[in-house]
Parts: C-alpha cells; sequence; structure tokens
C-alpha cells in the first residue's frame, strides 16, 4: 500500500501562519482512521524518520487530551500536550497542541486533519494535515528549529510504511463458549460450514499440514497451511502460502473469556511478503476485508440455533430494491413499523457509516433507530448491526424491554430471480447475555408481525415506483 501522491498545498487562507502536508494511501479511509487513532498504533509510526514515541495518555474525543514524548535519534526528548477539539470519525479530527524541545523553545498551533475518501471511496484515503501557528514567526521557528515540513512529510511515508507491513487485527466477542468458538475454529466439520468450504483436512496438531484451492472472481488460489502452535481452547497459529506467489504470513487466533461470552482476537502478521503490489489480489487491504467478513460469517455460524430469518419476493429488479433500500428520499416512504410517521432519515452509506431515523407513533411518542453499516457489496448483499437510538445517533436500549439484545446485526442479501427479487434478512444478537439471547428467541412472534408489515409497505412502495417508471 504505498502512497499514490505527496503534496504541500500552498492554498491555504493563511499561508504566512500554516503548514499544510496530505498524502494519499492505498487504504480505506476507517483503515486510516484508526491507525491515527489507537494509541497502540500511533506509536508503531509517530514522527520523522528515526524517532520513536511513547504515549502517556490518548483519550480520542472532545476534550480527552493526548500526551506523548517523541525520542529524536540522538536521544533529545520532545514532550507534546494536546487536547481534542472535535472527533468526527472517521472525517475529522481537530486538537489544540503544546510542545517543543526538552528544555527548548516551545510551540502552539492547532491542528485539523481530514480524511478524504477518494477513487471508488472504499481503497484511497487522502489524509491532510493543516497546522495553524499564533503568528508568522512561530511558523519560521517550527519549520527553522524543528524542520517541521520535511519531519510531516517524513512522518506521513512512516504511516505509509505501517499501513503496508501492519498486521491484519480482528477482534470480536461472540455469545458462545470458549468451547464452542474453538469447536469452530479448530473441528474441519465446522470450520466448512462458516470458513473454508474447499478446506480437505485440519487437525490442531503442531506440524500438521493441508493443501487446498479457493475460487475467487473466476481466479484460483492454492493455499498450504501448517499448524505451527496450538494451545487448546486458548490459542491456535497456522502459516499461510500461496504456491507460485513469494511470501509466507501468520494467522494466529488467541480465545479470550468475558463473562457468558468469548473474545476472537484474530491476527494475521507477515502480509507484506505476499507481495500485493505486484498481485492486488493478495494485498493487505483484501484480507483486511476477508477477516472481517468471516467475522460476520462466524457471528452467524455460533447464533444459527436462535437466528431470526424472513424472506420475500418483490415483483422489481435487484437494482431498484438495493436503491430504495439504501437511499434516504426512498426509505423514508416505507422503512418502519405500520402506522407510524417518519421524522427523519439520514444515510452514510459505507462501512461505518449510520443509517439513522426517528419516527412518531400515533399517540405522539418518538423512536429513533440506526443501523451501522459493516459491508457493502452493492446490489447483492449488505451487512449492518441494528440497535436503537435517540436523536443524537447514540445507542440506547429496548423502550419495552430491558432485555432486549443492545445490538443485532443483520444480513440481507438480494437474490435475482426471473426478473424479481428474493430478499433474505438474518438477524442474530451480538455482545449479548443468555438472557438477551432468550429474549430474542422469545421475540420471534412479534418480529415476524413487524417485519411483514414493514415489508407490506416496501412491496406497495415498489410498486408505485415502477408505475410511475411506466407512466
Amino acid at each position: 500500500m504505498s502512497a499514490i501522491k505527496e503534496q504541500n498545498n500552498p492554498a491555504a487562507v493563511t499561508p504566512d501562519r500554516e503548514i499544510v502536508i496530505s498524502r494519499i494511501f492505498d487504504a480505506p479511509r476507517e483503515l486510516v482512521w484508526e491507525a491515527f487513532t489507537d494509541p497502540k498504533q500511533v506509536v508503531q509510526w509517530w514522527g520523522p524518520n528515526g524517532f520513536t514515541t511513547t504515549i502517556h495518555e490518548m483519550d480520542v474525543r472532545p476534550g480527552g487530551r493526548w500526551r506523548h514524548t517523541m525520542h529524536g535519534p540522538d536521544g533529545t526528548n520532545y514532550p507534546n500536550a494536546s487536547v481534542f477539539k472535535e472527533v468526527v470519525k472517521p472525517e475529522r479530527l481537530v486538537y489544540s497542541h503544546g510542545g517543543g524541545k526538552e528544555d527548548g523553545p516551545g510551540v502552539n498551533f492547532e491542528a485539523t486533519w481530514t480524511f478524504e475518501a477518494v477513487g471508488d471511496k472504499t481503497r484511497l484515503t487522502r489524509l491532510t494535515g493543516r497546522s495553524v501557528f499564533a503568528t508568522a514567526a512561530m511558523r519560521e521557528l517550527v519549520v527553522k528549529e524543528y524542520g517541521a515540513i520535511e519531519g510531516g512529510k517524513q512522518t506521513l511515508g512512516r504511516l505509509d510504511q505501517y499501513l503496508t507491513e501492519a498486521p491484519v487485527v480482528v477482534e470480536r466477542t461472540y455469545g458462545a463458549t470458549i468451547n464452542d468458538v474453538w469447536k469452530a475454529i479448530t473441528e474441519i466439520d465446522q470450520m466448512k460450514q462458516w470458513y473454508m468450504p474447499a478446506l480437505r483436512a485440519f487437525e490442531p496438531k503442531v506440524g500438521f499440514e493441508t493443501q487446498f484451492s479457493v475460487e475467487h472472481e473466476g481466479n484460483k488460489f492454492p493455499h498450504i497451511w501448517k499448524v505451527t502452535e496450538v494451545v487448546p481452547r486458548k490459542k491456535i497459529a497456522y502459516t499461510w502460502k500461496f504456491p507460485g506467489h513469494p511470501g509466507e504470513s501468520l494467522a494466529t487466533f488467541e480465545l479470550f473469556p468475558e463473562g457468558e461470552n468469548t473474545r476472537l482476537k484474530l491476527t494475521h502478521s507477515g502480509l507484506e511478503t505476499h507481495d500485493g503490489r505486484n498481485n492486488p489480489a493478495l494485498a493487505r487491504k483484501n484480507f483486511n476485508w476477508g477477516w472481517n467478513e468471516l467475522g460476520n460469517e462466524l457471528e452467524k455460524f455460533l447464533a444459527r440455533d436462535i437466528a431470526f430469518v424472513i424472506e420475500r419476493v418483490f415483483d422489481a429488479p435487484r437494482d431498484l430494491v438495493w436503491k430504495v433500500y439504501t437511499e434516504p428520499e426512498h426509505l423514508k416512504h416505507w422503512w418502519g413499523p405500520k402506522g407510524l410517521t417518519t421524522l427523519s432519515t439520514k444515510v452514510d452509506l459505507r462501512p461505518g457509516g449510520m443509517f439513522h431515523y426517528g419516527m412518531r407513533t400515533p399517540d405522539g411518542h418518538e423512536m429513533w433507530g440506526k443501523f451501522v453499516y459493516r459491508q457493502i457489496d452493492p446490489p447483492k448483499k449488505l451487512v449492518f448491526v441494528v440497535s436503537f437510538s435517540d436523536a443524537q445517533g447514540g445507542t440506547t436500549r429496548h423502550p419495552m424491554s430491558a432485555t432486549w439484545p443492545l445490538e443485532v446485526l443483520n444480513t440481507t442479501t438480494l437474490d435475482e430471480e426471473n426478473g424479481k427479487t428474493r430478499m433474505t434478512m438474518h438477524g442474530i444478537p451480538i455482545n449479548a447475555t443468555a438472557e438477551e439471547r432468550r429474549t430474542f428467541k422469545d421475540g420471534y412472534g412479534s418480529m415476524q408481525q413487524g417485519f411483514k408489515g414493514t415489508l407490506d409497505q416496501l412491496d406497495a412502495y415498489l410498486a408505485g415506483v415502477r408505475k410511475e417508471s411506466k407512466a
């Protein structure tokens, strides 16, 4: 994931008091945001070449503090203290900053970092940093004394290298015991159901090796796995190679108990050895996307006994169904329980984005809800986390049930059938307690009734849209 472009922006409003640096990364915006706001990642790349960083505190929220010390290659320390003023994930960070050389002149400025999706809005990110100083003299001091412009370029260069070489890390908490999760990731009959259908054999034993081939977008990718570490019900790791291509990476699964649930941490390291630059199919971003999708599939598999599934066939082409399911101007006409009045519908259709809506009941009460999108594959598939909400977009409890799951993972698929569209909605509670899972299962009847009313409205709306298009 090398940078494609690097530039300074000369068209600043106050050029005599500003430093502006910008770079485009071959990485999704959410990935760049996490690398910039997760202290465990920031210490891997922050600072010019040869610098290291110690983070004492990093609380990324309005009013939160970021205290860190940069250590120069000559041993000089540079203490820094910042306070976040704006945090708009994954678009914008603003903080006031103070710092400088230990026992040297200090400087103060306000920094604004913007994260802009470019290209196809999923693969590339333009990161721009604008530092505004109180005076032109202070800017000049930073440029001459600290080499701020070149240092900023080097820092973004280190971020680019980090995004290229950093392991993919995916953590999920599942509503299942450690024994159940362990079986799902180590027993071949279960692995073939959610993970690798082409897997021929697998044993959780150090030294075990297996080969199989996966077909993706018309291309076949032979795989070789070799188990390198096994700690039953706690950890398993295996190397990952593609015959005919250079490189060897390591996938490590770790399990941690969290009350009634299990947290799984997946770390896939060494991805840079697969040479994703010359073979884009093996680029890090594809592994990141793949592991997140598999995390969704594992959630569905582990909750298969309590999954809520509803299907409906609409007399409309799939592209149209997708359009009315994802655009706010359409959603406001049909989404929600029958009889409620729509107050607001806002859609930010991207991974990490939100569909936020408000409704009013016949007796005048307001009700809010939201989807947070995980995966978007138009016009075939949407994966999102559903929850009740407030007018500000926060996550709230069910207004009439204290034991209803706080979050439900919904996977909606659209399949073409002779000019019509079959919609399948699959919902499971996530991060839920045993009591919340029981409440969810007990609610099948009311969910069937509620979704029937909503999908009746969708059916009628689609008929109206098709009628208008033919008129």
